[in-house]
């Protein structure tokens, strides 16, 4: 009688495993994902929020399988395709998103060339640890590896393969809205996951297949589409969230840049040799709080960063505006576009007006980042046409247009002695702080303000 090997979870009950499977969910480099949480911080506004990398991955391979079957993939991709789906957050490190910017200004340019430019940097130390771990290599064969690989970045395979793993409707984020939703103690991640993979459908166009979903699952999707909009705009967006985030990669880069901590350099510089990934897989969220606070770091921004998240004594958004904001275009453009040098001139002149040190004034712009191929561009097959989601849907577009509205916000650390004095300072600080930026708009001044910042 063929052994099943179960795991029960809050989210989708029992999940069964090949055996294969399971020695890979044993593995060091998977039982890690254990000690990095999923949401970073999260918890300190929603207490629940602790779960991990770890079941969300499991989760993710359930329901990499699950979509398989609803769709009659074969047993040798379906195979493949759960192990992607399980390994594909292998490569995060501490805090996982959160310090991706670190990795990336970090990371050695000259060793990696374009793929620093071309790919997160957590992404390639993944296809790394899949194609080298000796752990893995024991159990998943060199070949299979380089296919999970490939079907990972997309090169292996037909394209809907890559899609139930990584796009618009894929395994990863059908899992992380219910659970994200599940344990931070809110509804808005709820969608009917059944129904939604029973639809998906493979679509034939241009020699090449991809996922799309019937007509009858238009619904299911919309009710997805919600539900990431909902999760998007109350926890993902949620101000306190925000505020940690951007603490712990101001934290983790003024120690690098300005406390020259050695340790917290070398975990950031990624250089594609295998010492790099063998230390790198060492660090979990803990360790890294653990040793900032630790006795041998020296005090020092980090240290001062690090202190404030772990007694929760957290900055203020002491300036929160969107485009309608800047009637003007040449400023809205000036704040929402590309460039952002204006940042460290505009914190250093906030940080005057506050008397603050300026390297504990963030500026930092929210900005939704969506996936290759978004919602809107899902094939809708009918009985005799097919189109696409954004032309069926009668509430895509209200939808996607709010979730992609941009903030602007600035963070300081500042206290406030009642909710009447907040009110009156931040309507000041406002109002002082838009009719900066509206000089900084102007090139003049803003090249006066950089010349200041040099000093």
């Amino acid at each position: 009688m063929r052994q099943r090997l179960e795991v029960r979870d809050p989210i989708h009950g029992f999940v069964y495993r090949e055996p294969e499977e399971r020695d890979v969910m044993d593995t060091r480099i998977f039982q890690r994902l254990r000690r990095l949480r999923q949401l970073a911080l999260a918890s300190l506004v929603y207490p629940g929020a602790t779960h991990s990398r770890f079941e969300h991955s499991v989760g993710a391979f359930h329901l990499a399988g699950k979509i398989a079957s609803a769709l009659d993939v074969d047993a040798s991709e379906t195979r493949l395709l759960k192990l992607a789906a399980l390994l594909h957050d292998i490569g995060h490190g501490p805090f996982s998103h959160v310090a991706e910017p670190i990795l990336k200004r970090h990371s050695d340019k000259k060793k990696l060339g374009d793929q620093v430019a071309e790919s997160k940097v957590h992404e390639l130390i993944s296809w790394m640890i899949i194609s080298t771990d000796k752990e893995l290599a024991r159990l998943i064969s060199d070949k299979q590896r380089e296919q999970i690989v490939g079907l990972l970045k997309g090169t292996w395979g037909h394209s809907y393969l890559q899609e139930i793993v990584s796009g618009p409707v894929d395994a990863d984020k059908q899992d992380y809205l219910l659970r994200d939703s599940l344990f931070s103690g809110v509804k808005y991640g709820v969608y009917d996951q059944e129904r939604l993979s029973n639809t998906l459908v493979i679509h034939d166009d241009n020699d090449d297949k991809f996922l799309a979903i019937s007509i009858d699952g238009m619904h299911a999707l919309e009710q997805f589409v919600l539900a990431k909009y909902y999760m998007t705009t109350q926890v993902y967006r949620h101000k306190i969230r925000l505020i940690t985030d951007q603490m712990i990669e101001r934290g983790i880069a003024l120690g690098i840049e300005e406390d020259k901590v050695a340790w917290l350099k070398t975990l950031y510089s990624f250089d594609g040799s295998p010492e790099y990934v063998a230390h790198y897989l060492e660090w979990s969220d803990d360790r890294l709080i653990n040793e900032i606070l630790g006795s041998a770091t020296p005090d020092g921004y980090a240290k001062k960063f690090f202190t404030r998240l772990y007694n929760r004594q957290l900055f203020k958004c002491i300036f929160d505006v969107d485009q309608n904001d800047f009637p003007d275009p040449n400023v809205r453009n000036f704040v929402f576009g590309d460039a952002k040098d204006f940042y460290k001139p505009l914190e250093k002149t906030v940080a005057g007006m506050l008397k603050l040190d300026s390297n504990e004034v963030i500026a930092y712009t929210i900005k939704f980042d969506s996936a290759t191929r978004t919602e809107s561009e899902i094939p809708v097959i009918h009985r005799m046409k097919t189109t696409v989601f954004h032309d069926e849907s009668t509430l895509f577009k209200s939808v996607d247009q709010k979730i992609r509205e941009q903030r602007f916000h600035i963070y300081a650390p500042i206290s406030f002695q009642d909710d009447k004095d907040q009110k009156k300072r931040l309507r000041e600080y406002k109002n002082g702080i838009l009719e900066l930026i509206g000089k900084m708009a102007d090139p003049q001044t803003t090249l006066a303000l950089e010349g200041d910042s040099t000093k």
